[in-house]
């Protein structure tokens, strides 16, 4: 059986899994559904618990042993029937610098430079935006910081 998205109202059948374009077809089509026939405090509640589920069956590590130890049945990388490619990698690569003389002199000027923008962005803050402020210590005049944010919205899950 295909896995194509559905009209309105029915689940797909997912049975070899589905493509990027699938999931976006889906996700798009469930919007509409809810912004047609309502329910989205249940759909908020149940995105979260899966976004909950999904991110700690993927950090389990003996989900992820279990998986690196069957794609190593299979030269450590396997090809779905829907496309997708699942594989071994190293994630999470890091480096130590620290060794190097100019490396060091670079990150604790970098250090120095960050520290300085973050107490200036916190003055900068501290004015209303557009208004004008003096550095009593300086003399120079700064003008506040225009802020800009998107309305959304936030769940929590219970914990217990």
């Amino acid at each position: 059986m295909e896995n194509s998205v559905p009209r309105k109202g029915a689940i797909p059948a997912i049975q070899e899994g589905l493509t990027k374009k699938q999931v976006r077809d889906l996700a798009d089509l469930s919007v509409q559904h809810l912004l047609e026939e309502g329910g989205v405090f249940a759909a908020a509640e149940a995105l979260a618990a899966m976004e909950e589920f999904v991110k700690s069956v993927r950090k389990d590590e003996r989900y992820i042993q279990y998986l690196r130890d069957e794609l190593a049945k299979h030269h450590g990388q396997l090809r779905t029937n829907s496309g997708a490619k699942i594989e071994l990698c190293e994630a999470g690569v890091t480096y130590d610098y620290s060794s190097n003389a100019d490396w060091r002199l670079l990150d604790a000027q970098i250090k120095l430079l960050s520290d300085h923008k973050k107490q200036l962005e916190e003055r900068l803050r501290s004015i209303a935006p557009g208004r004008i402020g003096v550095d009593h210590e300086t003399g120079e005049v700064i003008e506040g910081a225009f802020k800009s944010s998107r309305s959304t919205y936030r769940i929590t899950l219970a914990a217990k």
